[in-house]
């Protein structure tokens, strides 16, 4: 008898106790008056990682989706994905407040550091994240807010930048190593290869950024090698140059002659990227 009621209890239990935070699958809402999609892979782990995507100025979240094609991919390789989106400005665009040159253009100095933290935090009260694997690919303005919130948070294991740069002026290093991969096209007239400036500010050249972080890594000695990447050029128009890093934290810039300013993506554009950012964790 005493066997028998242990047994049901046991059950009762079972059915009734609550989830685990990774109980969840199914996709949720976190963001409060910004909301943001919280896209779950088909098998997630304990705990699990997250990537961030950001988006160019005047664009959204799903736009750069459309563009990225992360999704699927993110899906599949176990990734919690987020596509946020900016607040609006003034000529109705919606931005990131990343550095003086990109772009609030209209001085509203929204805590965007302060709203990405917490969709991470909100996200974590319903799934475990991983917070040695926490991923953010940007592209322009978006790549200046990833290399921002780098610098800032040191909660990242990882950055993909497309078509972005830093503050010439800037004092931001990552406090400790943060991996990067650097895409930038020799002929983007938005965010120029070699430096420039917006908003009254320069920003730095492509070099000058991926400098920051082979500093911080501890990196030397680029290899370097050919290969296609923007299907619209012809040839290996790509040079890859892979840094030696004592720290373990890799630094790679790809250079893409001729390349604009959104360039047209491979196929595999994002099964290359998110290649990159699996292989690193927060050291």
């Amino acid at each position: 008898m005493k066997l028998r009621v242990a047994l049901i209890t046991a059950l009762t239990l079972t059915i009734f106790s609550t989830p685990s935070l990774n109980a969840a699958t199914k996709d949720f809402t976190v963001g409060g008056d910004r909301p943001t999609l919280v896209h779950m892979p088909t098998k997630v782990s304990t705990p699990a990682p997250l990537l961030i995507m950001l988006h160019s100025y005047s664009t959204s979240g799903a736009h750069q989706e459309r563009y990225m094609k992360l999704g699927p991919v993110a899906k599949k390789s176990g990734l919690i994905y987020i596509a946020p989106d900016g607040n609006i400005d003034l000529a109705g665009k919606r931005f990131w407040n990343a550095t003086k040159s990109c772009c609030d253009k209209y001085g509203a100095e929204p805590d965007d550091i302060g709203y990405i933290d917490s969709l991470i935090a909100e996200i974590s009260e319903t799934v475990e994240v991983d917070p040695a694997r926490i991923y953010l690919i940007g592209h322009s303005n978006g790549a200046f807010m990833s290399l921002k919130y780098a610098c800032t948070t040191n909660k990242v294991a990882a950055i993909v930048t497309l078509a972005g740069a830093m503050d010439a002026d800037t004092d931001c290093l990552p406090a400790s190593p943060t991996a990067l991969l650097n895409i930038h096209g020799t002929a983007d007239a938005t965010i120029k290869f070699n430096g420039g400036a917006l908003n009254t500010f320069a920003y730095t050249s492509a070099a000058q950024t991926n400098e920051k972080f082979t500093t911080v890594n501890q990196c030397t000695n680029p290899g370097s090698k050919k290969k296609d990447f923007d299907p619209s050029l012809k040839g290996s128009e790509t040079t890859i140059f892979t840094y030696t890093c004592a720290t373990g934290a890799p630094v790679q810039f790809w250079k893409v002659k001729d390349g604009l300013h959104s360039p047209r993506l491979p196929i595999d554009y994002a099964q290359q990227v998110i290649s990159f950012l699996l292989a690193q964790k927060k050291r």
